[in-house]
């Protein structure tokens, strides 16, 4: 009996992938920065984006609500980013100390 079936082996080196993988990460670091920094409805002043194995994690401080949304919106959207790790907070309107 004929065996048809065939086996592909990889011969990678595991750090050279893991050079790969840390120059993909770099790469989607600095395409989220470009497209948060593009986004002119969200004040990146306080905002750092880390990325590890293609998953994003944005820390930070915004302004609001709304544009912790929008950070998130703008990263899940980019090509090659796995999941969004969201840590970016805002001030909360009811501690402000507006007392009436």
């Amino acid at each position: 009996m004929r065996n048809d079936k065939t086996d592909i082996v990889h011969n990678e080196d595991p750090v050279s992938s893991i050079g790969a993988d840390a120059e993909v990460d770099s790469e989607l670091a600095e395409r989220v920065s470009e497209i948060l920094h593009g986004d002119c409805l969200i004040d990146t002043a306080k905002i750092s984006v880390r990325v590890l194995n293609r998953t994003v994690y944005l820390e930070g401080a915004v302004n609001s609500e709304n544009e912790r949304n929008m950070a998130y919106q703008d990263t899940i959207n980019i090509f090659g980013v796995r999941n969004v790790v969201n840590y970016l907070t805002f001030p909360c309107p009811y501690l402000r100390g507006n007392r009436m």
